[in-house]
């Protein structure tokens, strides 16, 4: 017969192992059927104690994150689930090397890439320029822009110091193509650097604005003589000696079409039934229709001489 206290060591000698035994079997089944997995998500980088009157330059969109764990809790991990973001607590404004840290609803972060990324902090600025509109597209044949109003004219600019000092200018691009009539749209406001290119990380507002545009018909001017129209005969023994118009050209103002027709301008007609002596007569000219002129009227002198 063993001795009593040799078998109560042998009890818990066999329970020690039964428990050892059991946890080997739960880490091997689980590892079976539930093994650990890795899994990398894209996600976006935001700030964090990031003081409101500063601001960050060269941000990054997305960073890779990996994250470790039993596959039932990864396989309910989505891009939502996983953050990154860096701290600035105490960050003063410059360039300098800042951490990324992430956090995951499930499992362990065990890689980030990259690390560590340079950035800036700079002094959050704001200032007011005035939009310039630019015309894109051609209208149809014969049709120009003769107005345009922007509602607002300006805008305010915010951002990085340094980003908004370097903006050139702060354009809209109105669009005319096929446009025949007077139109109101809405444009966008764009800010721009001094070689052209968007400046994406400064915020505009408003982004948009209310663009008017008067189209006219695009008009051509010239130059032409004015002529006398003489209507009926001077009384038996009278002959016209000489006649003279002042001024002698009138310049007109209408569409091309309308111009190239015009080869001068007639007076309205002097009747000469009773004219027996030399005469002054201020005159209307006959203008046509859809036609501008710098004068309506002009002055004739028209001598006459007796015949034998």
């Amino acid at each position: 017969m063993l001795p009593k206290n040799s078998l109560h060591g042998n009890v818990w000698f066999i329970r020690i192992m039964s428990v050892i035994v059991a946890c080997v079997l739960w880490v091997y089944v689980m590892n079976e059927q539930n093994p650990f997995i890795t899994r990398t998500f894209s996600v976006p980088v935001s700030t964090s104690n990031l003081s409101s009157n500063m601001v960050v330059n060269y941000l990054p969109e997305n960073v890779k994150v990996k994250v470790s764990g039993p596959r039932s809790q990864l396989s309910a991990l989505t891009d939502d689930s996983v953050q990154a973001y860096v701290d600035f607590t105490d960050a003063k404004a410059g360039k300098g090397l800042y951490i990324v840290q992430a956090r995951s609803t499930f499992g362990e972060i065990v890689e980030i890439m990259p690390e560590r990324i340079e950035l800036e902090v700079d002094a959050v600025k704001e200032k007011k320029v005035e939009i310039e509109p630019r015309i894109v597209g051609v209208p149809n044949s014969g049709i120009t822009v003769g107005k345009m109003e922007l509602d607002p004219a300006t805008v305010t600019l915010k951002g990085a110091g340094a980003r908004v000092d370097a903006v050139s200018k702060v354009v809209v691009l109105v669009d005319i193509s096929n446009k025949e009539k007077s139109f109101e749209d809405e444009a966008t406001v764009v800010a721009l650097n001094k070689d052209g290119r968007e400046m994406y990380d400064v915020h505009i507002q408003p982004g948009k604005v209310k663009v008017s545009v008067v189209v006219v018909k695009q008009l051509g001017t010239n130059t032409v003589p004015i002529k006398a129209d003489l209507s009926g005969s001077l009384p038996a023994g009278f002959q016209v000696a000489s006649i003279k118009i002042t001024p002698d050209k009138v310049k007109l103002t209408a569409e091309p079409r309308l111009l190239g027709n015009i080869q001068f301008i007639k007076m309205a007609p002097v009747v000469l039934d009773k004219i027996t002596g030399d005469v002054e007569l201020k005159m209307p000219l006959k203008i046509p229709d859809n036609v501008l002129a710098d004068t309506h009227n002009a002055i004739v002198e028209i001598k006459i001489k007796k015949v034998e």
